[in-house]
């Protein structure tokens, strides 16, 4: 088994993780090999925990991280970690809050949280999961969620601009937007990618065939993966119809599969002229129903604590309206007549949660501290 002792390790950082759902196989060891689950979703015995060597990353200097080459949304770069398994994401004091300190009651709705980290130019970072290791080619949407995103904290001129952007785009009827899609295409070998600002292009009556490009891989819509994901999103319902928990302002879901289908059977090269209609449904359907896919939570930036009555009936809204659109896809219902309610005159839903609490992070976790952090997560 790889020597994983901290003082064996020079130049590194260790971050203690807890519970984590990616084990990076070096690190692995001597678990058992699933043959039914693929490496990089591997549990551990949820009463363990696992000493990571992680490379230190100067917060001045030399800049160890290059771009994230899987990104499809959001307004700051990822930085792609040493190791190929860990993403930093630059992040304002709110959000490390949220990842430090309120992050866990999510369970495994968002990416794993490995700690806080400076880059190389000083400015904070969370280090997360990525969610797309392992993936051959990664097809990710980024999807907005709620019907307003001028959050409170948010400067009056930046608050008048989201509720400018608000009425004009699907945030303000539907509840979500699309902020960025990158899909494969298996005749070309090539990617189609739309931006934010393509996203914001998108009217009321149009955001179904929207969402269905993403199913789209050049030869059929894959609807064995929207009602994959479809069941993928209830725990995520299921969490927001409780009360006194979070309001989310312009956070997202983020949404991944296999693009590449050589693994389940079908190398896109194949002659489906050699196949009969019902053998080529076959080999769709295996195919949908083997790819790995991901759903997370994403963006933290403006969560606030909400009253114990209360809950976030604008993300909400969001979330009934994208499930009626990918249970449409999934059954192959004309992009046209799937459900979706409009919520544009729906005034209650821009009323702001003023319950909060002070952003009192652990030491450890300040960004003015020290670059050259150890995480323990285990308490």
């Amino acid at each position: 088994m790889m020597d994983i002792n901290p003082a064996s390790r020079k130049g590194s950082v260790v971050l203690y993780v807890k519970s984590p759902d990616f084990i990076p196989k070096e690190l692995s060891g001597a678990m058992e090999e699933d043959e039914q689950m693929p490496a990089s979703r591997r549990d551990i015995n949820s009463n363990q925990s696992l000493a990571i060597p992680f490379p230190r990353l100067a917060w001045c200097g030399i800049d160890y991280t290059e771009p994230y080459a899987h990104q499809a949304g959001g307004a700051r770069q990822l930085r792609q970690l040493p190791g190929q398994f860990m993403v930093a994401k630059p992040c304002s004091e709110r959000e490390l809050w949220f990842y430090a300190c309120k992050a866990a009651s999510l369970d495994r709705l968002a990416p794993l949280y490995h700690g806080p980290k400076r880059l190389h130019d000083g400015r904070p970072a969370v280090v997360l999961q990525d969610l797309t290791s392992g993936l051959k080619c990664p097809c990710v949407l980024d999807i907005k969620m709620g019907v307003c995103t001028a959050a409170p904290d948010r400067s009056e001129k930046k608050r008048a601009s989201c509720i400018a952007k608000d009425k004009i785009t699907t945030t303000g009827s539907i509840g979500a937007r699309v902020c960025g899609l990158r899909v494969y295409q298996v005749k070309t070998g090539q990617f189609k990618m739309k931006n934010k600002h393509w996203g914001k292009e998108v009217k009321f009556g149009e955001f179904g065939e929207a969402i269905e490009r993403f199913f789209y891989n050049g030869e059929r819509v894959r609807r064995g993966l929207a009602k994959r994901f479809l069941e993928k999103l209830e725990p995520i319902r299921q969490m927001m119809e409780q009360k006194g928990r979070f309001r989310y302002y312009a956070s997202s879901i983020l949404f991944i599969y296999e693009g590449h289908e050589g693994s389940a059977g079908h190398s896109g090269e194949e002659d489906s002229d050699d196949l009969s209609p019902e053998e080529t449904a076959l080999q769709a359907s295996q195919s949908d129903h083997l790819a790995e896919i991901d759903v997370r939570m994403i963006d933290f930036a403006h969560v606030f604590p909400m009253g114990a009555e209360e809950r976030d009936e604008s993300y909400l809204c969001g979330l009934r309206n994208f499930m009626s659109v990918l249970q449409g896809i999934a059954e192959g219902a004309d992009a046209k007549t799937f459900e979706i309610h409009d919520h544009s005159h729906d005034c209650s839903l821009h009323v702001h949660s003023l319950t909060d609490e002070a952003l009192e992070l652990p030491e450890e976790f300040r960004p003015e501290t020290s670059a050259e952090m150890s995480v323990d997560c285990t308490s």
